[in-house]
């Protein structure tokens, strides 16, 4: 799992870089950790619910705000739970949630995307 996150968290920086090169610094370390969070629920939820599953990363970067998707096959969708102050776990759509201008998910054909917005 850690190599599919690092690979999510690089091509989404250098895909928004690419696609729209005035996205400042700090907007790009914010996009790396959306798709580490969104990247990660997807490998570990995804794979108890659908073993064997991939995903897929989709960067869409205009002026002023970049959208991160992350598309995979398990068809439960993601809801934002209270997370624990005591639990190991748990906390990365409430990161996202904070992090995120916007953020969504959506059923797909046989799988769902989660997204999150960044705008400066």
């Amino acid at each position: 799992m850690p190599e599919s996150v690092r690979a999510a968290r690089r091509y989404v920086r250098e895909a928004a870089a690419y696609q729209e090169p005035d996205t400042p610094e700090d907007a790009l370390g914010t996009l790396e950790l959306l798709a580490s969070e969104l990247a990660t629920n997807a490998i570990r939820h995804g794979a108890r619910m659908s073993p064997g599953t991939s995903i897929r990363v989709v960067v869409d970067a205009k002026p002023g705000r970049t959208r991160v998707e992350v598309h995979d096959e398990c068809t439960t969708l993601p809801y934002l739970r209270p997370a624990s102050t005591l639990a190991e776990r748990g906390r990365g759509l409430l990161l996202v949630s904070l992090m995120a201008a916007a953020w969504g998910c959506a059923d797909r054909d046989g799988g769902k995307v989660v997204w999150a917005a960044v705008k400066w």
